[in-house]
């Protein structure tokens, strides 16, 4: 199960919830074992998904006290059919449902069964575009309910070529589900946003920075800025990914020669230098790791700075 894929609509990545780092756990463990693509066979919500504790405890509780496991599923099962999703439709419509419909515990067996509501399958089944990816995997070191949905938030955007994102504290309130909570600003930097991104940059394979813009004596917004660890060597001293410095990589003429046959170049890329360029700076920074010729990493095709004399 830990490799299998969690896939969810954009739509439903930007929604809003309350919900407890087990919760979360537990229905991402149920969502990874969907078969997203648009090919296959509908779900319905009659379908049912099982997670057992031992599967739980494989996959969120390593180096951790397992004691409590048990409790722990139990407990989450029944908060999670009590909970609820906001999800922004089209013009200034928004709808409200449960992400299940139902929920079985057996402690028999030490494991529970749950359906998804009606209304959450279309923004985890048949998906076409316009959805986010991950494996399990990547979250299950991950405590902080915060930390997740920052990670999830990071793979959406990264996937729609953005590489930094400023917010309104407001909109971040809202999107990250503690619009209601951590008015002062110390609390909210504090316990959502520096607990997130020390727990993604120790524990995930980003690395993000933030900056915060203050009017007066007021924290009003926030910038992050994220890339993919394996562009490490190209960040500056303060840990930040410069788009010139992509783009000085792409103008490479070696660079140019060596991954002109990259397997994520469309058709027309390789044949024309400037969609090449374009679509290599998205590349680099979503699939860094993709250029892996031998003595060929992406630092090789910096510019040489000129010592002085």
């Amino acid at each position: 199960m830990k490799d299998n894929l969690v896939v969810k609509s954009n739509d439903l990545v930007i929604a809003t919830y309350t919900m407890t780092t087990k919760e979360k756990e537990l229905l991402l463990a149920c969502i990874s074992q969907i078969d997203s693509r648009s090919d296959t066979a509908d779900i319905s919500k009659q379908t049912k998904f099982t997670v057992t504790v031992q599967e739980m405890k494989d996959l969120f509780y390593k180096g951790k006290s397992q004691d409590n496991a048990f409790r722990d599923l139990e407990q989450a099962s029944n908060r999670l059919f009590d909970r609820e999703v906001t999800i922004k439709l089209e013009g200034d419509k928004w709808m409200r449902t449960r992400f299940v419909s139902s929920v079985l515990f057996n402690p028999d067996s030490s494991e529970v069964t749950l359906a998804f509501a009606e209304d959450i399958l279309p923004y985890l089944t048949q998906l076409k575009a316009n959805f986010t990816k991950y494996k399990l995997i990547e979250i299950t070191e991950l405590s902080s309910i915060h930390a997740i949905r920052l990670y999830e938030l990071i793979v959406m955007w990264v996937n729609q070529y953005q590489y930094s994102k400023q917010l309104d504290l407001d909109d971040f309130r809202y999107i990250m589900g503690v619009k209601d909570k951590y008015k002062q600003f110390g609390q909210l930097r504090e316990r959502v946003i520096e607990t997130a991104i020390s727990e993604i940059n120790e524990n995930t394979n980003y690395k993000i920075s933030v900056e915060y813009r203050k009017v007066k004596r007021t924290y009003v917004s926030l910038t992050l800025k994220f890339h993919k660890k394996t562009l490490a060597k190209l960040a500056n001293k303060s840990g930040v990914l410069s788009q010139d410095t992509i783009e000085s990589i792409v103008n490479n003429v070696q660079f140019m020669n060596d991954y002109n046959d990259h397997p994520l170049l469309s058709y027309e890329g390789k044949m024309n230098t400037d969609i090449f360029k374009r679509e290599m700076i998205n590349i680099v920074q979503r699939e860094p790791e993709s250029f892996n010729k031998k003595n060929k990493g992406l630092e090789a095709y910096l510019p040489k700075v000129k010592q002085g004399r």
